[in-house]
């Protein structure tokens, strides 16, 4: 009996820099996004989100940056990823954000995903909302 070698895929390591903020896996969902965006930045384009997805286990993984334009460049800066959170923590976290930023409610959007059944629904009301850079979406 021969013995056949088995074909093993190996894992491409990620780059220094991930561009991709949040990966959705098989089963996955996004959930919330939030955007806070302060008048005294405007000028900037200045925003600070906040984007979520709903693991399996239905617990949330948690992404966080600033956000902005500097010469026609989009630019991230300040990325915070919380691999593990509850939608209980998620909700106090936004609520503090608003509070300590002073935050009005012409100055915060808050897009809910979680009622879309696919992730393909989702990205489609992303796209219509222009809140989506397809070139990140594999």
């Amino acid at each position: 009996m021969k013995n056949r070698r088995k074909s093993v895929k190996t894992k491409k390591p990620l780059p220094e820099q991930d561009h991709y903020l949040i990966r959705v896996k098989k089963g996955e969902r996004l959930y919330k996004f939030f955007y806070f965006r302060p008048i005294a930045g405007r000028h900037y384009h200045f925003e600070y989100r906040i984007l979520t997805k709903e693991k399996i286990s239905g617990m949330l993984e948690m992404v966080s940056y600033n956000f902005k334009i500097k010469k026609g460049v989009p630019q991230k800066s300040s990325i915070t990823k919380v691999p593990k959170i509850s939608k209980e923590q998620l909700e106090e976290i936004v609520q503090n954000v608003r509070m300590k930023t002073n935050t009005g409610p012409d100055e915060f959007e808050e897009l809910d995903l979680s009622g879309f059944s696919t992730i393909d629904e989702q990205i489609e009301f992303l796209k219509r909302r222009d809140r989506v850079d397809t070139m990140y979406i594999t």
